[in-house]
């Protein structure tokens, strides 16, 4: 049975509250805060956060490619990309900076992340649909030389954070389908 939007945010709630040694909780929680909001607005539920590399949060973001209006290119990491772009069009160097999305970043995110020069992206999920991590040697040469000096990694979260993360994005998945097949 799949959960409802009531049941998620019940769920977030707890994992929120739990303690944790975690080293990248707080910042998944941001994230599945994200998520969640995404969810709530009718798109996938996916959320992220950037952070410079004194772990202050400079950027958030969340899927919005359906709701309020169309749009491809608003996944969770370029949202918060564009964002930080936009605000910091003096920082020409992105060593030191992490972003850390709810889900695994996608082919277009994942060269957006390269293209950007983010140093390091944590994912809480791994998306056996369309995550890219695992699939990076599918690359064109020229995309394959950015990742030098770059990591995409696992977040060190609570395995509940992580579970939540796996199952708010589906929440709208098939609503989310109808309307992409349809363009």
């Amino acid at each position: 049975m799949r959960e409802t939007l009531a049941d998620l945010e019940a769920r977030f709630a707890q994992a929120s509250a739990e303690p944790t040694h975690h080293i990248d909780q707080h910042l998944g929680i941001v994230a599945c805060g994200e998520a969640l909001a995404a969810a709530r607005a009718g798109n996938y539920g996916v959320g992220a956060v950037l952070v410079d590399p004194n772990g202050s949060i400079l950027a958030q973001g969340r899927n919005a490619v359906f709701f309020p209006y169309f749009r491809s290119d608003h996944h969770a990491e370029m949202v918060a990309i564009n964002a930080f772009e936009e605000r910091h069009p003096d920082v020409d160097n992105m060593r030191g900076y992490t972003l850390v999305s709810s889900l695994e970043p996608c082919p277009m995110c994942m060269t957006r992340l390269l293209m950007a020069g983010v140093q390091t992206v944590k994912f809480l999920a791994h998306d056996d649909l369309a995550g890219m991590v695992n699939r990076k040697d599918h690359f064109p040469t020229a995309w394959k030389r950015l990742w030098h000096g770059r990591e995409f990694i696992q977040a060190d979260v609570s395995e509940s954070l992580k579970r939540f993360a796996l199952d708010v994005f589906p929440l709208n998945l098939e609503t989310c389908r109808q309307k992409l097949w349809s363009r």
